[in-house]
Parts: structure tokens; sequence; C-alpha cells
């Protein structure tokens, strides 16, 4: 039994195949070009790099006018750019949490240097009060 690429039905007229001439197996895909919105094609997964292998084949005609054509094309961008925003928002909202933890982190910082400080100062005049003590001592 012949083996078809994935996601094909086991006949579509004459246009499956299994394999390419380069030995991979065909694949389904979706146009998504302004002049092919939505069109069902069988290609080799190196026909658009820069390999020999150019085997390419479209399932059926084109759509009726120009019309459904633009128009399933700008159905499609409007989509995705949803789809777009969709992530960029989430990408956003983990921004802001993101931001929301560094500015907790940045407050703790600044408190612990705040305490470190008066640390300072106390150490400071401590050793202060202990060189005029000793001073006067030995002195």
């Amino acid at each position: 039994m012949a083996e078809y690429a994935p996601g094909t039905p086991r006949v579509i007229g004459p246009y499956v195949r299994p394999f390419c001439k380069c030995g991979h197996r065909l694949t389904v895909k979706t146009a998504w070009t302004p002049e092919n919105p939505g069109k069902r094609f069988i290609a080799c997964p190196d026909y658009d790099t820069r390999s020999k292998c150019a085997v390419f084949q479209f399932f059926y005609d084109d759509l009726p006018s120009d019309y459904y054509r633009e128009l399933l094309f700008d159905l499609h961008s409007r989509v995705r750019r949803g789809t777009q925003t969709t992530d960029m928002q989430e990408h956003i909202g983990m921004l802001s949490m993101e931001k929301a933890r560094l500015v907790q982190e940045l407050t703790v910082s600044r408190a612990k240097l705040q305490l470190y400080d008066r640390i300072f100062v106390i150490l400071v005049g401590v050793l202060l009060v202990l060189c005029v003590v000793l001073g006067m001592r030995f002195g």
C-alpha cells in the first residue's frame, strides 16, 4: 500500500503523489498570498528553499473572480492581525507583571539599603565614641 503525505486524502484526482523527486514526503499546504488566498496545494517541504526540488501543484483552479480572491485575503489578514493583537496583548500583560515584580524588588532593595546606611552610621558613631573614650584613657 502506498504512503501519502500527512493530511491528504488518498486520492485527489491526478494531483497526489506520495513522494517528490528528492525523496521527501509531499505535504498539503495553504497559500495565503494576495494572488492565491486560501488555495490548497501539494508541495515538497523544500519547494520554497534554495534546493533544486520544485514539486508544487495546486489542487484546484483559481477563485472565480478577483473580488472573491481579495475578499478572502482581506478576511484572512484581519483574522491574522487579530491573533497578533491578542499575542501582543498577552506579551504586554507578561511584561506588566514582570515590571511589577521588578518594582517590588527595587522597593525591597531600597529599604535594605536604607537599613544598611543606618547601621553604618551607628557603627561609625560607636567607633568614634570608642576612639574618644580610648583616647582619653590613654592620652
